[in-house]
């Protein structure tokens, strides 16, 4: 065979492996976390899809910040090399792993297509070329982003003013990093409808850690300062309507008359010098008279002195601090005879 019909198989033989797709030159790596799949090789560029852990993609180029550029039956695009791992048996373009195509020129300038095995390395694909990515601009206005992984990667939401009182399967016990934007600013709860431990986060957070990483079910983005939690609605311990007859004592914990742990006493000094009077270490605050609450009542000042019905009229309130250390409040509603009728609520510490 001549020499010039040689060098024409072995230029069809080229020409052959030359068109074949980029991806059979390529390897395969698999994700070792969910991971972005974004349109350019940052952080800074939109994510484009996501990656499930453990799943397959064929790898391209790869940038000089470890950012490289995959292929999937999904959209293509970028993710950072630190999340893929090599799969077992990838190879680049050869059953063995070790083995590449290649190209030499020889004397007299010859062409001649080698496979060289061993100690040879396999040339780095050249994937399909890509449009120039336009990068994603932040966010606008005042909202906060969540991820689940450290340094704001794996899955992303983000989230404007508001109250989530619940987070999805995706994102419940599983923020590790939040960023925000504006004036916004973030409130993480690790039970439902911001209970439980909560943080607060005024500013981009890489790695939440502490007792919140992971850990949130709730989130709050607001800004300025943070919303007062509502209050709480007092719990009533004991109420109803007392008739104290003159020489005898109430308990204001149970509301029976007599017996022992009595806090108000209706003492008659003389028919016409009469009191209540604090008992079992009990204590009274008549202040104005008016009707203050659990919450005035708590911050009242409290004394051990005894009352003149004198200075309480028909439709005064007293506060008292009853034997038994809680708050309670009295009216005094009317007397029939020398009974005296009283209304009166004591709430649980």
């Amino acid at each position: 065979m001549s020499l010039l019909k040689i060098m024409r198989l072995q230029l069809f033989a080229l020409l052959a492996l030359l068109v074949l797709p980029a991806a059979a030159f390529a390897v395969e790596a698999a994700a070792t976390v969910d991971l972005n799949v974004r349109s350019g090789p940052s952080t800074s560029y939109g994510v484009v899809d996501t990656l499930n852990a453990g799943e397959v993609v064929t790898v391209g180029e790869c940038a000089s910040n470890s950012w490289c550029y995959i292929y999937q039956d999904g959209p293509n695009g970028w993710v950072s090399s630190n999340y893929l791992t090599p799969t077992s048996g990838s190879s680049g373009g050869s059953s063995d792993p070790d083995c590449s195509l290649s190209l030499t020129i020889g004397a007299g300038g010859t062409p001649s297509l080698t496979l060289t095995c061993g100690s040879g390395s396999t040339p780095a694909p050249t994937p399909t070329p890509t449009p120039t990515p336009t990068p994603v601009p932040a966010p606008v206005g005042d909202q906060a982003c969540f991820y689940t992984n450290n340094n704001y990667g794996g899955s992303e939401f983000c989230y404007g003013t508001g109250t989530l009182n619940s987070l999805n399967a995706t994102f419940n016990d599983r923020i590790s990093s939040v960023r925000v934007f504006g004036a916004a600013k973030a409130k993480l709860c690790r039970n439902s409808n911001l209970g439980g431990v909560c943080r607060l986060v005024g500013s981009d957070v890489p790695v939440l850690g502490g007792a919140i990483n992971d850990k949130a079910s709730s989130v709050l983005v607001f800004t300025g300062a943070a919303p007062t939690p509502a209050p709480v609605a007092p719990v009533t311990y004991s109420t109803g309507l007392l008739n104290l007859q003159q020489t005898y004592s109430a308990d204001l914990d149970t509301g029976n008359i007599g017996g022992s742990g009595a806090d108000i006493w209706y003492e008659a000094v003389t028919a016409v010098e009469k009191y209540i009077t604090p008992q079992s270490g009990a204590k009274l605050s008549l202040g104005d008279g008016s009707n203050r609450g659990l919450a005035g009542c708590s911050t009242a000042s409290y004394s051990g002195g005894r009352l003149s019905i004198w200075v309480l009229p028909v439709g005064t309130y007293v506060c008292v601090k009853t034997a038994q250390g809680r708050i309670s409040q009295f009216r005094l509603n009317g007397y029939t005879g020398t009974t005296m009728k009283l209304g009166y609520t004591t709430w649980a510490n």
